[in-house]
């Protein structure tokens, strides 16, 4: 894999991956805000088929109420429209802690991986499986094909279009547009071929 590449998908990955895993107040997650902030970040994402749609509502989502967005979109008290976990929409049964989470967790024991969170999240929450990417790009490259093929890309577009059509959350609309975008470079860059599955929400 070329270390440009490589990269890419560290940078991204971890730009977008703290965005959808930590609450817009986390100080974890304030250097990725301030590139979106930038005048003209889009310029440093390489070419993008719907630019100005992504940037308007990135724009939009800063006017309003940032942590607002993340507790609704993410937290509750409502009903998640969009929840961040593949198990969700991979398990028949749309569980949280379902089969497509055991088969991340055999993956990261394989691999002898440990991601830091709280104990008690499942680890197939959609940012932190972004984080995950970038991780693998930046330390364990090798493992990337298998860990997108079978793990990250034969659920996030799906998620992230679910995400794409919440009007009222602009913000996470952008990003997720955005992260479609790059998860699309990622597998064309790496001629990954995702298996098709079936979705049970």
């Amino acid at each position: 894999m070329q270390n440009e590449l490589q990269q890419w998908i560290s940078i991204s990955g971890r730009l977008l991956g703290s965005l959808f895993y930590y609450e817009p107040n986390n100080e974890n997650v304030q250097s990725a805000l301030h590139f979106f902030q930038q005048e003209n970040w889009e310029n440093e994402w390489g070419e993008l088929t719907n630019e100005a749609q992504i940037k308007h509502l990135i724009t939009q989502g800063f006017i309003q109420d940032l942590s607002e967005q993340y507790q609704r979109l993410f937290i509750g008290p409502e009903q998640l429209v969009a929840p961040p976990w593949s198990s969700v929409y991979l398990d028949p049964e749309s569980v949280i802690f379902g089969n497509s989470l055991l088969d991340l967790r055999a993956f990261l024991r394989k691999h002898q991986i440990a991601l830091t969170q709280n104990e008690t999240e499942p680890e197939d929450h959609i940012g932190l499986m972004l984080l995950l990417a970038a991780y693998l790009a930046e330390s364990k490259p090798e493992l990337l094909p298998e860990y997108l093929s079978k793990h990250l890309l034969i659920w996030a577009e799906h998620y992230f279009d679910l995400v794409a059509q919440q009007t009222n959350f602009p913000f996470y609309q952008g990003l997720a547009l955005l992260a479609q975008h790059t998860l699309k470079d990622w597998q064309q860059q790496l001629a990954i071929i995702v298996p098709q599955v079936s979705f049970y929400r």
